[in-house]
């Protein structure tokens, strides 16, 4: 059977957490047997921690998306961290970086935001799991800046340029793939997908959102992965078994399951 993981779910959106349980039933039925819930800000990293409680083939996250950048403080950014540091299945600090595209945060409350929890996470040796929509080189210049303190992560749902990847690539990034790879508009990807080293290629959900073809239109879920999985396979001329085997061990190494 093949296994897989899912490195990015919001399960503790508005439109998953009622169904949370049911879905990772049918999420590992269809193969997709460890599943990283991605939090987003106060309330979801709370829930999240509440979550895996009682999900054994679930861990979660810590941060504040740069959406959700408005709420940010020193003291809730620090008391997040104190709270989210006691539980053995936090994996990673996120979601957390800059997005000038959709602007519903200040952009200095975003880089605000963004700088503390990456010092954050140098602090407490745990990898980050960013967000880039039209910020290229700002993240790419705040991350670089910490690669000397250890800070190692994940550039989650790329779909920028294969240069742009090549430098996240050369800090020694991981490149996660959604849904989006699948889409008949994204030949550019598919390409940048084909590129990344095997040994830094992860993939994501990103649900409730992006539900790779033949799902497109649908809220989206962890067993869905499946299809972005068969895409890959098939673009990097290989098995599905190939895909979940090295997409599973990055992910190991990574998040230190």
């Amino acid at each position: 059977m093949v296994r897989l993981t899912d490195t990015h779910c919001h399960l503790v959106s508005e439109k998953l957490f009622l169904n949370a349980s049911e879905l990772v039933t049918r999420a590992h039925d269809a193969g997709v047997t460890r599943i990283i819930n991605i939090a987003y800000n106060d309330t979801t990293t709370r829930a999240g921690l509440e979550l895996v409680g009682s999900l054994p083939n679930v861990w979660t996250t810590c941060g504040i998306q740069p959406h959700d950048a408005s709420e940010y403080s020193q003291e809730l950014a620090e008391q997040m961290i104190k709270t989210a540091a006691t539980c053995e299945k936090l994996v990673a600090i996120g979601e957390i970086g800059l997005d000038a595209h959709y602007t519903l945060s200040p952009m200095e409350q975003q880089e605000a935001c963004f700088e503390h929890f990456l010092d954050l996470a140098c602090v407490l040796n745990k990898p980050v799991v960013i967000h880039v929509r039209e910020t290229h080189r700002q993240v790419y210049e705040r991350l670089a800046s910490r690669i000397n303190r250890g800070l190692r992560g994940v550039i989650h749902c790329f779909t920028g340029t294969t240069p742009e990847a090549r430098e996240f690539l050369n800090l020694g990034f991981h490149i996660s793939f959604s849904g989006i790879v699948t889409f008949k508009s994204a030949h550019a990807l598919a390409e940048t997908a084909r590129y990344v080293p095997a040994d830094r290629l992860l993939i994501e959900t990103d649900a409730p959102y992006l539900a790779p073809v033949p799902y497109r239109g649908k809220t989206n879920e962890p067993a869905f992965l499946t299809a972005t999985a068969a895409f890959l396979a098939q673009a990097r001329g290989c098995s599905v078994g190939d895909i979940a085997h090295q997409t599973n061990d990055n992910a190991t190494q990574l998040f230190s399951f």
